[in-house]
């Protein structure tokens, strides 16, 4: 897969929020009229996952293969996270409920931005607290902060900072659409602006499409 990514000037632009880990590059349309789904299916050059490897919340190893061949959705996240997190992760929970009752087979991936803290026994604790049905559902971790930094800069064309002085992190609050050839083809608002009828409707007619 291409480690190099392209976005049409038109289709995002580079925006900062600046308070808790909302840090990320959003859509201009987001920040004006609160979108809850974007298609990025047409940008230019499609938005390619670079390889990953990691380990879920049972420590078995999740990557590219694993997932080659299926629809996932996935989203950043970090244990110690104390703004939007608390409100991603309940959104999260909702439309894994929400996929079930549509009986849309689809794969939830959360990726840690705080690899160092956050293990195996950790990401478990943290997705049980919340309610999170594992068996479909993989808390991952595994890697190094440079490794998920560089996948999400040029796999979600989102960026991750640490902020020390805050004991935060910034990452992006978007949820993400994959498809079965490791390309996004959607984004979602996970956070405030998060619409589950407009989210499950958009995906169903996505991964269902003839």
């Amino acid at each position: 897969m291409s480690r190099w990514w392209f976005v049409s000037g038109s289709l995002l632009t580079l925006i900062l929020l600046s308070t808790g880990c909302s840090f990320l590059y959003e859509d201009t349309s987001e920040s004006t009229e609160g979108d809850a789904v974007i298609d990025v299916s047409q940008a230019e050059e499609p938005w390619e996952l670079v390889d990953f490897e990691a380990v879920n919340q049972y420590e078995e190893v999740v990557n590219n293969e694993t997932l080659q061949g299926e629809w996932w959705v996935t989203k950043t996240i970090f244990t110690r996270c104390p703004t939007v997190c608390m409100t991603m992760t309940p959104n999260m929970v909702t439309l894994q409920k929400g996929l079930e009752d549509e009986g849309i087979d689809i794969q939830i991936v959360s990726f840690t931005v705080d690899p160092e803290f956050d293990t195996p026994e950790r990401l478990e604790d943290y997705g049980e607290s919340y309610g999170a049905d594992f068996s479909n559902w993989d808390f991952l971790t595994g890697y190094t902060p440079e490794e998920i930094r560089e996948f999400a800069l040029e796999s979600l064309k989102a960026q991750i900072q640490e902020l020390p002085e805050q004991e935060d992190i910034m990452h992006p609050t978007r949820f993400y659409l994959v498809n079965p050839e490791g390309v996004v083809v959607r984004m979602y608002s996970g956070e405030n602006n998060f619409d589950l009828e407009a989210t499950v409707e958009d995906i169903k007619s996505v991964t269902q499409a003839k």
